[in-house]
Protein backbone atom coordinates (compact mmCIF):
# COMPACT_ATOMS: atom_id res chain seq x y z
CA UNK A 1 0.00 0.00 0.00
CA UNK A 2 1.14 3.29 -0.96
CA UNK A 3 2.44 6.07 1.83
CA UNK A 4 -0.06 8.98 2.67
CA UNK A 5 1.52 11.95 1.90
CA UNK A 6 1.88 14.51 4.69
CA UNK A 7 3.89 16.92 3.62
CA UNK A 8 3.93 19.33 0.46
CA UNK A 9 6.91 20.86 -0.34
CA UNK A 10 6.04 24.24 -2.00
CA UNK A 11 8.73 25.10 -4.65
CA UNK A 12 9.06 28.89 -4.06
CA UNK A 13 10.90 31.17 -6.51
CA UNK A 14 13.72 33.67 -5.06
CA UNK A 15 13.33 36.97 -6.66
CA UNK A 16 16.42 36.29 -8.58
CA UNK A 17 14.84 32.80 -10.57
CA UNK A 18 11.36 35.26 -11.08
CA UNK A 19 13.87 38.13 -12.28
CA UNK A 20 15.45 35.13 -14.94
CA UNK A 21 12.28 33.66 -15.95
CA UNK A 22 10.49 37.46 -16.51
CA UNK A 23 13.74 37.95 -19.01
CA UNK A 24 13.35 34.76 -20.50
CA UNK A 25 9.88 35.52 -21.34
CA UNK A 26 10.72 38.78 -22.17
CA UNK A 27 13.03 37.74 -24.79
CA UNK A 28 11.31 35.25 -26.48
CA UNK A 29 8.29 38.24 -27.24
CA UNK A 30 11.02 40.00 -28.73
CA UNK A 31 12.30 37.22 -30.65
CA UNK A 32 8.71 36.38 -31.67
CA UNK A 33 7.78 40.03 -32.65
CA UNK A 34 11.33 40.93 -34.08
CA UNK A 35 10.21 42.53 -37.34
CA UNK A 36 7.58 44.24 -35.82
CA UNK A 37 9.99 45.89 -33.51
CA UNK A 38 12.55 47.08 -35.61
CA UNK A 39 9.86 48.71 -37.75
CA UNK A 40 8.70 50.54 -34.54
CA UNK A 41 12.14 51.20 -33.48
CA UNK A 42 12.43 52.92 -36.96
CA UNK A 43 9.34 54.98 -37.01
CA UNK A 44 10.55 56.26 -33.20
CA UNK A 45 13.99 57.22 -34.66
CA UNK A 46 12.38 58.77 -37.93
CA UNK A 47 9.60 60.59 -34.87
CA UNK A 48 12.96 61.82 -32.84
CA UNK A 49 14.72 63.41 -36.16
CA UNK A 50 12.11 65.68 -36.94
CA UNK A 51 11.59 66.71 -33.33
CA UNK A 52 7.96 65.25 -33.05
CA UNK A 53 9.33 63.32 -30.06
CA UNK A 54 10.48 66.63 -28.06
CA UNK A 55 7.10 68.13 -29.27
CA UNK A 56 5.53 65.49 -27.72
CA UNK A 57 7.40 65.01 -24.37
CA UNK A 58 6.99 68.51 -23.62
CA UNK A 59 3.33 68.37 -24.50
CA UNK A 60 2.91 65.12 -21.95
CA UNK A 61 5.37 67.10 -19.31
CA UNK A 62 2.82 70.21 -19.92
CA UNK A 63 -0.58 68.30 -20.11
CA UNK A 64 -2.20 70.04 -17.60
CA UNK A 65 -1.61 73.60 -18.71
CA UNK A 66 -2.81 72.60 -22.29
CA UNK A 67 -5.63 71.12 -21.16
CA UNK A 68 -6.52 74.21 -19.17
CA UNK A 69 -5.73 76.16 -22.79
CA UNK A 70 -7.58 73.48 -24.98
CA UNK A 71 -10.62 74.07 -22.54
CA UNK A 72 -10.66 78.03 -22.10
CA UNK A 73 -10.19 78.07 -26.09
CA UNK A 74 -13.58 75.29 -26.73
CA UNK A 75 -15.34 77.72 -24.33
CA UNK A 76 -15.34 80.43 -27.03
CA UNK A 77 -18.50 81.74 -28.42
CA UNK A 78 -16.89 81.47 -31.72
CA UNK A 79 -16.44 77.68 -31.45
CA UNK A 80 -19.73 77.10 -29.84
CA UNK A 81 -21.14 79.13 -33.39
CA UNK A 82 -18.99 76.66 -35.07
CA UNK A 83 -20.39 73.01 -33.18
CA UNK A 84 -23.99 74.77 -34.09
CA UNK A 85 -22.72 75.55 -37.92
CA UNK A 86 -21.25 71.73 -37.96
CA UNK A 87 -24.10 70.20 -36.87
CA UNK A 88 -26.74 72.15 -38.99
CA UNK A 89 -24.61 71.54 -41.96
CA UNK A 90 -24.84 67.57 -41.45
CA UNK A 91 -28.46 67.60 -40.96
CA UNK A 92 -28.61 69.72 -44.30
CA UNK A 93 -26.44 67.29 -45.89
CA UNK A 94 -28.78 64.19 -44.74
CA UNK A 95 -31.48 65.79 -46.33
CA UNK A 96 -30.30 65.99 -49.65
CA UNK A 97 -30.97 63.40 -52.17
CA UNK A 98 -27.36 62.52 -53.03
CA UNK A 99 -28.55 61.73 -57.26
CA UNK A 100 -29.69 64.92 -57.00
CA UNK A 101 -26.39 66.22 -55.38
CA UNK A 102 -24.39 64.62 -57.87
CA UNK A 103 -26.60 66.24 -61.48
CA UNK A 104 -26.20 69.61 -59.94
CA UNK A 105 -22.73 69.03 -58.78
CA UNK A 106 -21.79 68.04 -62.12
CA UNK A 107 -23.84 70.80 -63.55
CA UNK A 108 -22.35 73.32 -61.45
CA UNK A 109 -18.91 71.51 -62.46
CA UNK A 110 -19.70 72.22 -66.63
CA UNK A 111 -21.07 75.31 -65.92
CA UNK A 112 -17.66 76.67 -64.05
CA UNK A 113 -15.14 75.21 -67.29
CA UNK A 114 -17.73 77.30 -69.69
CA UNK A 115 -17.38 80.56 -67.43
CA UNK A 116 -13.83 80.06 -67.30
CA UNK A 117 -13.77 80.11 -71.07
CA UNK A 118 -16.21 82.94 -71.55
CA UNK A 119 -13.80 84.90 -69.12
CA UNK A 120 -10.70 84.42 -71.28
CA UNK A 121 -12.25 85.40 -74.74
CA UNK A 122 -13.19 88.95 -72.35
CA UNK A 123 -16.30 88.99 -75.31
CA UNK A 124 -19.66 91.52 -74.30
CA UNK A 125 -22.92 90.35 -74.60
CA UNK A 126 -25.58 93.22 -75.02
CA UNK A 127 -29.46 92.92 -74.56
CA UNK A 128 -30.16 91.34 -78.10
CA UNK A 129 -27.31 88.67 -77.03
CA UNK A 130 -28.94 88.01 -73.54
CA UNK A 131 -32.57 87.84 -75.18
CA UNK A 132 -31.57 85.77 -77.82
CA UNK A 133 -29.62 82.88 -75.72
CA UNK A 134 -32.43 82.65 -73.47
CA UNK A 135 -33.69 80.06 -76.58
CA UNK A 136 -30.20 78.17 -75.99
CA UNK A 137 -31.98 75.16 -74.52
CA UNK A 138 -28.67 74.80 -72.00
CA UNK A 139 -29.17 77.96 -70.78
CA UNK A 140 -32.92 77.60 -70.50
CA UNK A 141 -32.59 74.42 -68.64
CA UNK A 142 -30.15 75.94 -66.12
CA UNK A 143 -32.69 79.25 -65.60
CA UNK A 144 -35.40 77.05 -65.00
CA UNK A 145 -33.65 75.22 -62.70
CA UNK A 146 -32.60 78.26 -60.91
CA UNK A 147 -36.31 79.44 -60.99
CA UNK A 148 -37.28 76.48 -59.02
CA UNK A 149 -34.20 76.65 -56.91
CA UNK A 150 -35.36 80.06 -55.40
CA UNK A 151 -38.85 79.27 -55.53
CA UNK A 152 -38.17 76.18 -52.89
CA UNK A 153 -36.04 78.43 -51.02
CA UNK A 154 -38.83 80.96 -50.76
CA UNK A 155 -41.01 78.42 -49.65
CA UNK A 156 -38.53 77.02 -47.32
CA UNK A 157 -38.24 80.74 -45.71
CA UNK A 158 -41.95 81.19 -45.69
CA UNK A 159 -42.26 77.95 -43.70
CA UNK A 160 -39.50 79.27 -41.29
CA UNK A 161 -41.06 82.60 -40.88
CA UNK A 162 -44.55 80.73 -39.95
CA UNK A 163 -43.26 79.05 -37.19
Amino acid sequence: MAKAIRQIDKSIPTPEQEQAQDLEEILGALAKNRESLLILLEIVEELHKSGLLDIAKGMLKTRHKLGVLAMDELDKPAVHDLVKSGISTFNFLTKINSDQLDGLLDGVSSGLEESSKSLQTNEKVGMWGLMKSINDPDINRSITTLLGFLQGMGQGLKTKEDK
